[in-house]
């Protein structure tokens, strides 16, 4: 539905357009209406039609695949944060790609980076199977190092981590949960979880981040240490690369869905 500041949309227009338009349009309010209806959209944009056109757009505009490229980066939970759109307001929705791809170390796979969010969001997996691990605070479960994270930002542009002790915390481990490819689901940004890497195939997912609901997110790990570090952007060739690789992996996996 267009608003009445922005032009009608048409067949012809390009879907990272019309992308665009809809999270811009989106209410900030949290309601169950509210809550199904983003279900719809992240569903609509995950389909494989509509995101593999969304990527060969990106791709296809150099200074489209430079703005992406110059706010996305490799995130300290071994994945490739990629920043489709982000109006840097922390009222508004933000669309990103998540991206894990195997192989990975010994040490990255047993990497306790146990977390919530400052946000809750929507997340539909476009290829491979997500699982994760989740966790409740209870006396009764295993202790770990808690740490809050505040993300340090200029512009629409994450530029440091950083992270303040808090001191143990004991977490106890709950049933699991996944999805396979073409699911979709909604986390709230108190639960707390880990994702488990995968082994074998790429795993990428399409989340659509609500507004912030606090100013951190809280850590549990006893096996890193954690000091302020930088992100590296990546540079436009790299993400292109990354972007061919999950179309291909798409249209591999999903062809029947296309």
């Amino acid at each position: 539905m267009a608003s009445p500041t922005t032009q009608p949309m048409t067949r012809d227009t390009p879907v990272y357009e019309r992308a665009l338009q809809a999270i811009g349009t989106l209410p900030v309010q949290d309601s169950g209406p509210v809550r199904l209806s983003n279900l719809d959209l992240i569903r609509h944009l995950a389909a494989p039609r509509n995101v593999l056109r969304l990527l060969r757009e990106v791709q296809d505009s150099p200074p489209l695949l430079a703005r992406i490229a110059g706010r996305s980066y490799h995130h300290t939970n071994h994945f490739d944060k990629i920043v489709l759109a982000d109006t840097g307001d922390r009222r508004s929705y933000r669309l990103t790609l998540h991206l894990w791809r195997p192989p990975y170390s010994t040490t990255e796979a047993l990497d306790e980076q146990i977390h919530d969010h400052r946000f809750s969001f929507w997340s539909s997996v476009l290829t491979g199977r997500l699982v994760s691990q989740n966790f409740v605070r209870d006396a009764s479960g295993t202790e770990y190092g808690e740490y809050q994270y505040i993300p340090e930002k200029r512009g629409d542009t994450t530029v440091g981590n950083f992270y303040r002790a808090l001191g143990r915390t004991p977490l106890r481990e709950t049933e699991p949960s996944e999805e396979e490819a073409g699911g979709a689901y909604r986390l709230s940004y108190h639960r707390i979880h880990r994702v488990v890497l995968p082994r074998e195939a790429m795993t990428c997912t399409l989340v659509l981040r609500g507004p912030r609901q606090k100013n951190f997110a809280s850590v549990f790990s006893n096996t890193a240490t954690y000091d302020p570090t930088g992100n590296a952007m990546f540079a436009p060739q790299v993400l292109d690369e990354k972007l061919e690789a999950l179309c291909e992996a798409i249209m591999r996996t999903r062809k029947e869905e296309r």
